[in-house]
C-alpha cells in the first residue's frame, strides 16, 4: 500500500496509561492482556470454532480471498486476525501454511524500531544524540547532528530516492547494486537537502544508517545477530524469524526479515501491549509512543518506523482511510505486507501479499469488514 525489565507492575501501568504527545491529540491507551489468556510465546491461543466472531471473520476471509478477482487480494499469501490476544481468523493461500516463512520487506523497519528501543533501555544508544558517523566527521558537517530519533522519523533531511522502478535509484543500488555489501555506509553518503527535523521523506536509507550504527554500538555483526534473537525474537517466541545481514555484518533493517504470519502477529501483539510481554517491559513505553505519534512533517502518515492512520492537519481526514480507526498504526512493506495494530479494538491484523500495484480499496474494505464483528475492549 502507497503509499523496550522496569518494575513490572509500575511499567505495565505506565504504558497502559493514555499519553498526550506534543502534537496535542491524546492517544488510545494500550489494552491489557486479558486474565486467563496466555501470551503466545510458545503457541497462540485461539477462539473456539463455534465462536460467532471467528465464524463471521473466516467466512469473510474465504469470500474475499478465495473468490476474489481484485488484483490487490488475489495474490494474498496469508492473513491472520488477532482479537483480545487470541487468533480469531486465519487464511492461507494454497502451498502456504502457518509454518511458512514469508518476507517482511519494509515491515522490518518496525522491528528495527523495537531493536532500537531495547538498545535505548540498555543504554547502548541515545535517541537525541548525533550518530557521529565516520563519513560525517568533517568540520561543520551538518549530518553529524542528525539524531537517532530524526532518522527513525525520517526527518533527517538526507537525499535518498526511494524508487524501485529505476535501477540507478538509491534504494535499488543500496539493496541490489553497489551498496549491497554495506547498506548503511552506502546510505550515509547521502547529502543534505533539508535541515534535520523540518521535512519528512520516507527512506530505507535512514533505516539502514540506524541499523549500521546499532551494529557498531553493540560490538559487531555477530553480537548484533545475538542481540536480535535473544533480546527481541526469542523473548516473544518469534522462533521462525530470520533477519538478513549484509557483508559488513549489518542487519538490512530496511527490508529483510523472514518469518511466519503467526510470528509477525506476535510482533504486532508486543506493540498492542505497549511493548510489554508476559511480565516484562521489553520495549520502553515512551519509545513505543514515539513510534505511533505522528511526526508533524508527515501530515499524519508516519510516526517513527511505523505508518499511521492519523489525521492529516491539512485535510482533517485520516491519512489512510475514514473506514479504519484513526489509532491504527502499522508495520508496512512493499507488495502489500502489513501488521496493523489497533488499540481501540484490541486487534492485530497481519496480511502478507504479492501485490505490486496501486489498488488499495479492496484491502481497506477487507480490514474494515474483519473489524466489524470485533467489539472494542471494555473500559478499565
Amino acid at each position: 500500500m502507497k503509499s523496550f525489565q522496569f518494575l513490572t507492575l509500575l511499567a505495565a501501568s505506565l504504558v497502559l496509561a493514555a499519553h498526550t504527545p506534543a502534537w496535542g491529540q491524546e492517544t488510545v491507551p494500550f489494552p491489557r492482556q486479558l486474565t486467563g489468556v496466555a501470551f503466545p510465546t510458545s503457541e497462540w491461543p485461539e477462539f473456539e470454532l463455534s465462536d460467532k466472531a471467528r465464524t463471521t471473520i473466516n467466512a469473510t476471509l474465504h469470500r474475499a480471498l478465495k473468490e476474489t478477482k481484485a488484483p490487490s487480494l488475489v495474490k494474498t499469501k496469508a492473513f491472520v486476525a488477532v482479537w483480545q490476544g487470541k487468533i480469531v481468523g486465519e487464511w492461507y493461500q494454497k502451498g502456504v501454511t502457518q509454518h511458512t516463512r514469508l518476507q517482511s520487506w519494509s515491515m522490518a523497519k518496525s522491528m528495527l524500531h523495537a531493536a532500537l528501543g531495547i538498545a535505548l533501555k540498555e543504554h547502548k544508544i541515545s535517541a537525541q544524540s548525533g550518530l557521529n558517523s565516520p563519513r560525517w566527521a568533517g568540520e561543520g558537517d551538518p549530518r553529524a547532528r542528525i539524531t537517532v530519533r530524526q532518522l527513525a522519523q525520517m526527518t533527517d533531511g538526507l537525499l535518498f530516492r526511494e524508487d524501485y522502478g529505476d535501477p540507478q535509484a538509491h534504494a535499488m543500488q543500496m539493496l541490489f547494486g553497489r551498496g549491497r555489501g554495506d547498506t548503511g555506509d552506502f546510505a550515509s553518503r547521502s547529502g543534505v537537502v533539508h535541515e534535520a527535523g523540518t521535512h519528512w521523506s520516507y527512506s530505507s536509507g535512514s533505516a539502514n544508517i540506524l541499523s549500521r550504527y546499532l551494529r557498531d554500538r553493540l560490538g559487531g555483526g555477530k553480537k548484533y545477530a545475538q542481540f536480535l534473537h535473544e533480546r527481541l525474537f526469542c523473548k516473544i517466541g518469534m522462533t521462525s524469524a530470520v533477519p538478513e545481514f549484509d557483508a559488513s555484518g549489518s542487519w538490512i533493517g530496511s527490508s529483510y526479515v523472514h518469518a511466519t504470519a503467526r510470528d509477525y502477529a506476535k510482533f504486532g501483539l508486543l506493540y498492542l501491549r505497549g511493548g510489554f510481554w508476559d511480565g516484562e517491559q521489553i520495549i520502553p513505553g515512551n519509545w513505543v509512543e514515539v513510534g505511533r505519534t505522528p511526526t508533524l512533517a508527515s501530515r499524519g502518515q508516519y510516526g517513527a518506523l511505523f505508518w499511521l492512520n492519523a489525521v492529516n492537519p491539512d485535510t482533517g481526514l485520516p491519512s489512510i482511510s475514514t473506514k479504519l480507526p484513526e489509532d491504527l498504526f502499522m508495520a508496512r512493506g512493499f507488495g502489500g505486507q502489513f501488521i496493523a495494530i489497533i488499540p481501540s479494538r484490541d486487534v492485530v491484523i497481519v496480511m502478507l501479499n504479492a501485490n505490486y500495484g496501486d489498488e488499495v480499496g479492496p484491502v481497506i474494505n477487507l480490514i474494515a469488514q474483519v473489524l466489524e464483528p470485533l467489539t472494542p475492549p471494555s473500559p478499565g
